[in-house]
């Protein structure tokens, strides 16, 4: 018998016990067969057998067919089960969402978190992009960056001020670029990768990965928007700051004047800072 120690795993994540997991492989590998039958092959009891094999019936893992003098189990299309949990998850989720929504208490929360996932982390970081109203100021590695690069792309003709600073040899179109040209040379002085997205000024995420890019090390989301404010303002100066000094020491016809037109191309995504500070500190009313 093959090592099905993942296949068991997922499948409990999927919402199957431990003895569904075994009838439902035992199934999928000798496909049908009497109830009976199959609690003989796995050694299991016939009667939790049986139950578990109505269970699986039931969330429409597997069929029964009793045309004939004995009752035969078989599996469903392991495809199509798949598809009904998830046409079930989208019906869940949408009752769910609607019962939510009729509670009196309605807020944000408020605070800063540890992501403990690198599966959550990028799922803040798409939805960032995806409800950004204003602007998105992201500094981020190649690995991290090249996850995000469809979404930004996805989001960039919504009329967002994208400013990204980053360390991959490549051009994002419709977004504000910085990019640092010694990429390789970073890339081999540091022990990780990082993320740093701030979104409309209110909401951060700051995550660092391995060297590979690949599994997250430490990750927190900030949802405090005295802190995103004060994140937004160092990373936009950053962004300006970097592009003055390219100007000045890796182009040979820089003049003041050019120098001044980066200071006020930067004037728009400055405007947010002005406009989240006054929701901060403004009326409470």
């Amino acid at each position: 018998m093959k090592d099905q120690k993942i296949l068991m795993e997922l499948l409990a994540e999927m919402g199957l016990s431990n003895l569904e997991a075994t009838v439902y492989i035992w199934l999928l590998e000798h496909k049908r067969s009497t109830g009976y039958n199959i609690a003989m092959r796995t050694g299991k009891p016939v009667a939790n057998t049986y139950k578990a094999l109505k269970s699986l019936e039931h969330k429409g893992a597997v069929i029964s067919d009793s045309t004939s003098n004995k009752l035969f189990y078989d599996t469903v299309p392991i495809d199509q089960f798949l598809n009904s949990i998830q046409q079930d998850f989208i019906k869940r989720r949408e009752k769910i969402i609607q019962e939510v929504e009729k509670l009196d208490v309605k807020q944000e929360p408020i605070g800063i978190y540890e992501l403990q996932s690198r599966e959550l982390v990028f799922e803040k970081a798409l939805n960032m992009i995806d409800t950004a109203d204003h602007s998105l100021i992201i500094d981020a590695f190649p690995a991290p960056l090249k996850i995000l690069t469809p979404y930004i792309l996805k989001n960039n003709s919504r009329g967002l001020d994208i400013f990204i600073k980053h360390y991959a040899d490549e051009n994002i179109p419709g977004v504000r670029q910085i990019s640092k040209t010694e990429s390789d040379i970073v890339l081999d002085e540091l022990k990780g990768q990082w993320l740093i997205i701030v979104k409309d000024a209110v909401e951060t995420l700051i995550t660092f990965f391995d060297s590979s890019g690949t599994e997250m090390v430490h990750s927190v989301w900030i949802q405090d928007a005295f802190i995103s404010l004060v994140r937004f303002s160092g990373m936009v100066i950053e962004c300006a700051f970097s592009e003055i000094l390219d100007a000045v020491y890796k182009k040979k016809d820089t003049t003041i004047e050019s120098i001044k037109d980066i200071v006020k191309s930067y004037q728009s995504i400055f405007s947010y800072f002005n406009i989240a500070e006054k929701n901060l500190f403004g009326s409470n009313q």
